[in-house]
């Protein structure tokens, strides 16, 4: 008899978590799953999922921010549909939806409740009184649901920490991407014209949602020091979100700005960049990343979760202090000084990803915890 599994997640907007549920219920479906998918609707990955024949279910009570009203209310309406629709796994993503499915999943008697943690919601910058609410909401979370899943071992050694469930029932599984095809993408001096960038300009971009904590604001500050001093490159921005106005109005002035908005070609995109930089104050462990690594792009990102365990100084990329314009600002300008060989940099990068985020590896792994 075929396993019934529920992915939930709490929003259906593409971000890393979202690209991980993806990934991971078109594996198991090909691997013989009977897999659906709960969220609030809307979009994009709801789209994606329905493309590759899964079901999809839109949660309307589902909301990111805290909401005791409807939180109850989501907490029945899952009780209830867990019940009706009797899956043997319900694998929880993201704090708000971990901590209100895991209820729901107990309430509903399932047998097998996992949670996987993409970077706790405590470790981002925060007052001591929200980050002490946030710490209750993952610890209650863990005693409706025994089985945490870490993407980073800082993830990991947090949930020792404070106790968030059992060493036995605690995993670090890593994410992992599925072998991109580098010759089926559009070439850098193909999409730098599509872009209306010339073929030489060197190029600066990232490839994330706009929130506080991907750390914009700090990348254009080191940026437009950078080009008030002379330096000639050009900067691309892909993603939408809501601080995506605030970054623009910092960028007025400064013509060599490019803003995207949303895209679905992000691979694409990025094989035009010649530095990729990632400057978050709080992760997981970024999917871009790897992505940007398999392409064979040198990578500049900061010390937050899994990226401290992956990113050797100089040697596979270039690693700094979250939330610090100026160490951002003097690791570019050594870039664009030619200081640094990117060349070296880039290759081992993407022989690092080869040979260490085996989707195989990743997928067996999971489905291990769901037979165990």
């Amino acid at each position: 008899m075929r396993k019934k599994v529920a992915q939930v997640i709490t929003l259906s907007e593409m971000g890393g978590a979202q690209k991980h549920v993806l990934l991971l219920s078109k594996a198991l479906k090909e691997r013989g799953y009977e897999v659906e998918v709960i969220a609030s609707g809307g979009g994009e990955l709801e789209d994606k999922i329905k493309a590759l024949g899964i079901n999809f279910i839109n949660d309307p009570y589902m909301v990111r921010e805290i909401n005791a009203s409807e939180d109850f209310k989501n907490i029945i309406f899952l009780k209830n549909l867990f019940k009706e629709k009797g899956y043997d796994v319900i694998h929880c993503h993201s704090s708000k939806a971990g901590l209100i499915a895991r209820i729901a999943a107990r309430l509903a008697s399932v047998d097998k409740i996992i949670y996987t943690a993409h970077g706790f919601v405590f470790n981002e910058p925060m007052k001591k009184i929200k980050k002490l609410i946030y710490t209750i909401i993952e610890y209650i979370g863990g005693k409706f649901g025994k089985t945490i899943i870490a993407v980073s071992k800082k993830d990991y050694q947090c949930a020792l920490e404070y106790n968030l469930c059992r060493k036995s029932s605690l995993y670090y599984i890593p994410n992992a991407i599925e072998d991109v095809e580098i010759n089926s993408l559009k070439s850098s001096e193909a999409m730098k014209k599509e872009l209306g960038i010339n073929k030489s300009s060197f190029v600066i971009g990232t490839v994330s949602n706009f929130y506080e904590t991907k750390g914009h604001i700090y990348l254009v500050n080191a940026l437009k020091r950078l080009y008030e001093e002379g330096y000639n490159f050009k900067t691309v921005f892909a993603g939408e979100g809501p601080t995506l106005q605030n970054i623009k109005e910092e960028c007025r002035g400064y013509n060599d700005f490019v803003f995207l908005g949303y895209r679905k070609d992000n691979l694409d995109i990025m094989n035009s960049f010649d530095l990729f930089v990632l400057p978050s104050v709080k992760e997981g462990m970024p999917y871009v990343i790897l992505e940007a690594m398999s392409l064979g792009k040198p990578i500049l990102c900061t010390k937050v979760g899994a990226l401290t365990d992956m990113i050797a100084q100089k040697e596979n990329g270039l690693i700094v202090n979250p939330g610090d314009t100026n160490e951002l600002y003097s690791v570019i300008k050594e870039v664009l000084d030619d200081e640094i060989d990117l060349k070296a940099i880039s290759d081992n990068g993407q022989n690092y990803v080869n040979s260490n985020f085996s989707f195989n590896s990743f997928i067996k792994q999971i489905i291990d915890i769901y037979q165990r």
